[in-house]
């Protein structure tokens, strides 16, 4: 969990001076807020009182009023400080180290009150930053650029930039806040990073590439190096240069590669090809292959839930028909027997009626005994057959609603299966889009391949950088391209003419010299300069724990709050630095993580109030709240599809969640401390996950295990990919910025500060 090293709001006396009347902020709020106000505050109001103000206080809680002005002997604040009728407060051992408070201050707080218990102006004490200690330097955040050439993390108050191509630091921004740095994005073309710290956000911008005055001309290798790689090899050799310090020769070939071989042990270290086009081709077409292989998935198993429906319908619907078989068998025997019971009824109210007529016509119109007995079973009898009747026609009326029920349920299950129909047809037909796109793209780059490997213009020149982290090569055709010696990027290139500046010097024995001249030159490391800084007074109440940018890069939205107290979410212009929008309390804690989802139109906040709300952008409103963890969301991320939103807990869980149907994907266990940082590899449904138990871990977003980078030496704070997934980036409170390589797990290298 990150630490806190600054005081937000000071609220002081002045040692030795005597006031005549208490003043609330200077004098009795600082021993309430102590001891009292973390139970009772906006957040956490137990027993419904909140003590951050006199007004608040004598609104009171579920007890009434906690204090009445005037009258310190009859306020609940008062007695339950002095432990009196039942009332202590705080309580013995309570988990926010809250003490009794002492004479002098209930002595301050009865005066206070007794005095009208006035409010008063709260005091703003301004925040005096000191140095860090050298020791404190923990990785907080990390970033990597889309095409995942730089990574960038913040370390102490510093940010370091390094080149991933040549595994080098590219750049250091030293002392880029006062505070240490919380977060870190790249915008969508790498040319932003904007970092958040205490209270205010900086936007950075890369510039032209340094280039330096001096030169350092490459020698040539030796000639006996140089001939034992002609022994080992059919190719010519057509230029050659050695490294400073002579450990790494690069040889240019007659098929128009570049090799580098290593001068101790005589072996070719690795072959560059390509040009710089061909290299951002080559990243598009695996994107697409990754991104075309998720979405087959994703329609396959669409598609194999509507089927897995069907088939649980099919069941149902046989259910239903049999249902309206057997009713309709039954229906007109129950039909059948309607009239008999009728006639039943009809006969017995005619006996009952003829026993009435006898009596009628007695003397008086009195019945005897026998005409009472006969009235009586007459009317029994025709009790029973009126029930008979009801009974038959309720069989009836039961069986034909039975029928009509189950041919209710035929037509909407039908209506179901035709439905489920459709969207599995509409899933195949995508899926098959999908797979056509897919294999497309696989044979466009091994197309693509196959031509960067066949032979190219030759090369005329070769030069090795001062550290050996480059090596550039002058082609016949006028371009002069940049390789990274430690992986085999194309890094720039610059085209000129093939015809070059043709000169010639005549010497004074008489003979010349003609010399053809082309001059090209390409940048170094590129410059960071700050373009500006967010920090209007009022708008950050403390640290700023996320930093994004929207995937169009025109806007940058930032997150963070008062601790336990509010959710705090802006959006700038990137351009301008103007607030465009505010959503202010979005949390009811402090924000530790923001994402917008791949088309910009909704944004997924995490904070320490356990909650995950993703928000339309446009009009504000909620379209989801996921409630399943535990503890604080420390991260979240969204697939590159937006089908799925991952979340990382505090509680050592990932949650993934399906943002079709607003419910929880998948609970992912197996951490043992903190998860604190998550991201979705590429187009992938691979999520990299940073923890506390040392440990950088590769899932799958339902479950599975696919890495696990165990062992490393401390808490791990952050981790990253490479959009292409061949770099993976870790950092936490080691200061140490680690490279793995993303498929095996191999460490690269370690960067220390």
């Amino acid at each position: 969990m990150k630490s806190l090293f600054l005081s937000l709001l000071g609220l002081f006396a002045l040692p030795g001076a005597v006031f005549a009347e208490p003043d609330f902020y200077r004098d009795v709020f600082p021993f309430l807020k102590a001891n009292c106000v973390s139970c009772h505050n906006k957040t956490t109001t137990k027993a419904g009182l909140n003590m951050e103000s006199p007004q608040l206080m004598i609104q009171g809680g579920d007890s009434g009023p906690s204090i009445i002005p005037g009258k310190s002997a009859q306020s609940l604040i008062v007695t339950a400080s002095l432990h009196q009728d039942d009332l202590e407060m705080p309580p013995p051992n309570n988990k926010s180290g809250a003490v009794k408070l002492t004479a002098a201050e209930v002595s301050i707080l009865k005066q206070w009150i007794d005095l009208g218990a006035k409010s008063s102006t709260q005091i703003e004490r301004t925040v005096a930053l000191k140095a860090f200690a050298a020791s404190v330097d923990p990785i907080y955040s990390v970033a990597v650029t889309k095409d995942g050439r730089y990574a960038a993390c913040g370390r102490s108050n510093d940010i370091f930039i390094y080149d991933l191509a040549t595994r080098r630091v590219s750049a250091r921004i030293p002392n880029a806040h006062q505070a240490l740095v919380q977060s870190l994005a790249f915008s969508p073309d790498g040319k932003r990073l904007a970092s958040g710290s205490f209270r205010e956000v900086k936007i950075w911008h890369m510039g032209s590439s340094v280039t330096s005055t001096s030169s350092v001309v490459s020698r040539r290798a030796e000639a006996n190096l140089i001939k034992k790689i002609l022994d080992s090899t059919k190719l010519a050799v057509l230029s050659s240069a050695a490294s400073a310090d002579g450990k790494t020769l690069a040889i240019a070939c007659s098929d128009g590669s570049v090799r580098l071989w290593d001068a101790v042990t005589n072996k070719q270290v690795i072959e560059l090809r390509g040009h710089l086009p061909a290299a951002k081709k080559c990243a598009e077409l695996e994107w697409a292959i990754a991104r075309n292989a998720l979405e087959q998935g994703f329609q396959k198993s669409e598609s194999d839930r509507f089927t897995k429906q069907n088939t649980a319908l099919d069941e149902l619907l046989k259910k239903a028909n049999d249902a309206i078989t057997s009713m309709k068998k039954v229906l007109p025997e129950k039909q059948k027997a309607v009239p008999p019971a009728t006639a039943a009824k009809n006969d017995a109210q005619k006996a009952v009626d003829e026993v009435n007529m006898k009596i009628k016509a007695a003397p008086n119109g009195k019945a005897d005994a026998t005409m009472d007995r006969d009235l009586k079973a007459a009317q029994e009898k025709l009790i029973t057959a009126r029930m008979g009747e009801v009974s038959a026609l309720a069989a009836v009326s039961a069986t034909e609603s039975n029928i009509k029920d189950a041919e209710d349920d035929v037509k909407r299950i039908t209506d179901s299966k035709a439905k489920n129909g459709k969207a599995i047809a509409d899933s195949t037909a995508a899926a098959n889009a999908a797979k056509t796109a897919h294999d497309k793209a696989i044979a466009e780059l091994a197309a693509l391949k196959q031509q960067i490997s066949k032979p190219s213009a030759k090369v005329l020149a070769l030069g090795f950088s001062a550290d050996a982290a480059r090596v550039a090569a002058l082609f016949e055709d006028g371009v002069l391209r940049v390789w990274a010696t430690a992986t085999g990027w194309v890094i720039e290139e610059v085209a000129g003419s093939a015809s070059g500046v043709a000169t010639i010097a005549a010497g004074p024995d008489g003979s010349f010299t003609a010399v053809k001249s082309l001059t090209l030159s390409v940048g170094g490391s590129p410059a960071w300069t700050l373009e500006r800084t967010l920090n209007e007074k009022g708008l950050f109440a403390d640290r700023v724990n996320a930093v994004r940018f929207s995937p169009d890069g025109k806007t940058l939205v930032t997150g963070g709050g008062e601790l336990s107290r509010t959710g705090d979410i802006f959006f700038f212009d990137v351009v301008t630095g103007k607030v465009v929008r505010s959503w202010r309390e979005k949390h009811s804690d402090t924000i530790l993580c923001l994402d917008f989802s791949p088309d910009g139109k909704l944004l997924a906040s995490g904070a320490a109030d356990k909650i995950t709300r993703v928000t339309d952008i446009a009009t504000g409103k909620q379209v989801n709240l996921f409630e399943g963890h535990t503890h604080h969301v420390m991260s979240l991320a969204f697939r590159a599809d937006g089908r799925v939103l991952a979340t990382a807990g505090a509680e050592s869980v990932v949650n993934t969640w399906d943002m079709i149907i607003g419910e929880r994907k998948k609970k992912i266990e197996g951490w043992t401390k903190e998860v604190t940082s998550l991201q979705f590899i590429g187009a992938t449904n691979q999520i990299v996950t940073a923890a506390g138990d040392n440990k950088v871990r590769i899932v799958s977003d339902d479950g599975g295990e696919i890495r696990s980078i165990a062992n490393l030496p401390d808490y791990m704070q952050a981790a990253a990919s490479t959009p292409n997934g061949d770099m993976l980036i870790g950092g936490g409170e080691d200061s140490f910025l680690r490279v793995w390589d993303g498929i095996n797990g191999k460490e690269l290298v370690a960067f220390g500060k």
